[in-house]
């Protein structure tokens, strides 16, 4: 078994006892910074997308990358409602890296969590230290580096590493990398975003149970140590 798994865990146990567990400031930290949120998204139609278009039955992005809304035909599937069906899929070549960036900090290991929104998303909620496809990593929408990345990249700083694969009812054998990133004293000077917040495994578990609070990567990233 992981050595580095078996050291986490064996941390985790200690610091269960004195970690600190209540969640309300965090839920009322969350609001606010929800308030301050300007993010508006709208439904419109897709021939009204910017960079993205229509071609050889796929709908792509300019760039060729991200993901492409493409067509699939399923048949003899013996064990769904019915044996054969076709449908839209989302195909994309890259997969995606996922991470949460912990410390131990006086014995007890505090993981960072990040309030954002993703665009199909009704508010805040709090998700991985770093999300980012291989087209972000790559700039393929010409705006800047996603945040951390310099952490992220570093292979001396990966603690756990593992992977899973999305949804196959909607994407098409797409895989993602997750990973689990410890970082010293020092590289806290790389994390200034306010939107960032140190939260102790108790604390995850109990926002778990809070309707829409966390993203479902951050279950997926901390399965590597339950």
């Amino acid at each position: 078994m992981n050595k580095n798994y078996l050291l986490l865990k064996n941390i985790l146990k200690k610091s269960e006892k004195i970690e600190e567990k209540k969640i309300d400031h965090v839920l009322d930290w969350l609001k606010k910074i929800s308030k301050k949120d300007k993010t508006k998204t709208k439904i419109i139609k897709i021939e009204e997308l910017d960079n993205w278009f229509f071609k050889d039955g796929k709908i792509l992005h300019k760039s060729k990358q991200f993901f492409s809304i493409e067509g699939i035909k399923i048949k003899n599937a013996y064990n769904r409602e019915v044996k054969n069906w076709s449908q839209p899929i989302l195909s994309q070549k890259h997969g995606g890296y996922l991470a949460i960036i912990f410390k131990i900090e006086k014995s007890i290991p505090k993981f960072l969590l990040l309030a954002r929104r993703e665009p199909g998303d009704q508010n805040l909620k709090l998700c991985p230290s770093f999300s980012a496809t291989q087209s972000n990593i790559n700039r393929a929408h010409g705006g800047k580096l996603t945040n951390l990345y310099n952490l992220i990249s570093n292979k001396k700083k990966i603690f756990l590493k593992t992977y899973h694969y999305e949804e196959g009812a909607r994407f098409y054998k797409k895989i993602n990398c997750n990973l689990l990133i410890k970082i010293n004293k020092k590289d806290e000077r790389f994390i200034k975003d306010k939107n960032f917040i140190w939260l102790t495994k108790s604390q995850i578990s109990k926002l778990n149970f809070k309707r829409g609070i966390l993203n479902p990567f951050v279950k997926t990233i901390m399965s590597m140590i339950i």
